[in-house]
């Protein structure tokens, strides 16, 4: 089946009832949406859609009295794994007899998108309920988030109408079109997955960890203008392989959108370091010299996002 044929099939949006239709209704869904996926105990094959590619992965969640556990692996592709212990994300990728091992801190799995609680986003979003249709053989209710502004893109949402849990991600381009989605072609809702399920069986391999650390910080940058519902979420310093100083990682959300701005002297960058804008898809970047420094601001958001944050950047001179 040509690739194009399977994404009009997964982005089609069948409806034939009403969903939740008044403000109240939606915002009690969508926080509904946000705590079923941390909540919930479940175990499916997720399909990603960007363009023409297409990647399939196996999403198991588990929580008990030990925490949460969670581990996503890629059944297409290049082989590697995701496993988050609580806070902790590690990514393991194969090589022969090897395994690489990097520690992630911010990763966000699917469904967990959602922030906690989620209501605040019905000031940056629209939200519009467009009906139900059947996701992984579920009766689902579909929510479209239409941006207030220019500083972020839109997305569709479906949940089950059973136990909300977040069925569906669309995400819209600044012309409303669909771009990109992660979608459960099948799923498992309320059985715990066994523990053994999350090991990595990895035992008879090697061991490599990846060199690069984050530690959190203070630090004496801030930004003068976020656009409207951005507020910092971390900010870090990463030891990188192959960069002689530290890169500092400044990420901004409003909820939904992710802003990720770096900070590192421009020596290590060579004699002449990328500058400007440029975007792939929904993905944009902008880079530019600020004194002895390079920044990056890079993210899902229209480039007039990372130029404001980017822009109104500055150091506090140090007594």
């Amino acid at each position: 089946m040509r690739v194009w044929l399977i994404w009009s099939m997964l982005v089609s949006l069948p409806v034939w009832a009403a969903g939740p239709d008044t403000a109240p209704d939606l915002d009690h869904w969508l926080n509904q949406v946000a705590l079923a996926a941390q909540r919930l105990n479940y175990d499916g094959t997720v399909i990603y859609q960007y363009n023409d590619d297409i990647e399939i992965s196996h999403i198991a969640h588990r929580l008990d009295r030990n925490g949460e556990l969670i581990r996503q692996d890629a059944l297409s592709g290049l082989p590697h794994s995701y496993l988050r212990l609580n806070d902790g994300v590690y990514c393991y990728i194969p090589q022969g007899n090897l395994v690489k091992v990097e520690r992630h801190q911010h990763h966000q799995f699917f469904p967990e998108i959602l922030p906690i609680p989620a209501t605040p986003l019905d000031t940056l979003y629209i939200l519009k309920a467009i009906g139900r249709s059947q996701v992984a053989d579920r009766d689902s209710t579909g929510v479209s988030l239409t941006p207030r502004d220019a500083y972020r893109y839109g997305y569709v949402l479906w949940a089950d109408n059973e136990t909300r849990l977040l069925l569906k991600l669309i995400k819209l381009d600044g012309h409303q079109q669909p771009v990109e989605q992660f979608v459960f072609t099948q799923i498992n809702i309320g059985t715990a997955p066994k523990r053994e399920q999350f090991q990595t069986n990895l035992a008879d391999k090697k061991t490599v960890p990846i060199p690069s650390r984050e530690s959190d910080i203070s630090s004496d940058w801030h930004v003068g203008s976020l656009p409207p519902g951005f507020h910092k979420m971390t900010q870090t310093l990463l030891e990188l392989p192959n960069k002689p100083h530290k890169v500092l990682h400044l990420v901004y959300t409003d909820g939904l959108a992710t802003v990720s701005l770096f900070i590192e002297p421009l020596e290590q960058l060579g004699k002449h370091p990328p500058h400007g804008l440029s975007s792939h898809g929904m993905m944009s970047i902008y880079a530019r010299p600020l004194g002895d420094y390079q920044v990056t601001a890079l993210g899902e958001v229209p480039p007039a996002t990372l130029i404001m944050i980017a822009d109104s950047l500055s150091q506090t001179e140090r007594k």
